[in-house]
């Protein structure tokens, strides 16, 4: 009887264990441009007009421009206001990553101090950087939440 309860014991020691391990949320693959043109036509961008670059040609990734595969940078075309959405597919998501903190310290330092008015330092303060699969994203805008979700709707 000893034997049978610290068999049982074991076996629902082990089904604990395998039932709570972390779920993983697959991501699709998605070309960026499908991103891209979401963004643009559910007028996500609350300042227009926006200009859309190939990330690989933006000079904040001239030293990691081979580590991208696909990529797009959209940026507020009125220099005082800041809506910058980068999203980016890569193998080597840190190195995007690093690049964007050095673009985010020394481009827009100037926003965080609250150049163009105070909504300006509130999407430098607020801004989100984050890493789905192969997936970089990078927002510093007024919706960075709402933005955010139309991508990882996409991509999940």
């Amino acid at each position: 009887m000893k034997r049978l309860l610290t068999f049982l014991s074991l076996i629902l020691t082990l089904n604990l264990v395998g039932c709570s391990s972390k779920e993983e949320t697959t991501v699709k693959d998605v070309p960026v441009t499908e991103i891209e043109t979401s963004i643009n036509n559910e007028t996500l961008l609350p300042i227009q007009p926006v200009q859309s670059v190939d990330a690989k040609t933006f000079y904040a990734f001239d030293s990691v421009k081979d580590k991208i595969k696909e990529g797009f940078v959209i940026k507020a075309m009125i220099n005082v206001k800041l809506q910058d959405v980068f999203v980016i597919k890569t193998d080597d998501a840190e190195a995007i990553k690093t690049a964007i903190e050095t673009y985010k310290e020394n481009d827009l330092r100037m926003f965080g101090d609250g150049y163009g008015g105070e909504e300006n330092a509130k999407a430098v303060a607020e801004s989100i950087l984050e890493t789905k699969g192969d997936y970089v994203y990078f927002i510093a805008t007024q919706n960075a939440k709402d933005i955010e979700a139309k991508i990882l709707e996409i991509i999940e």
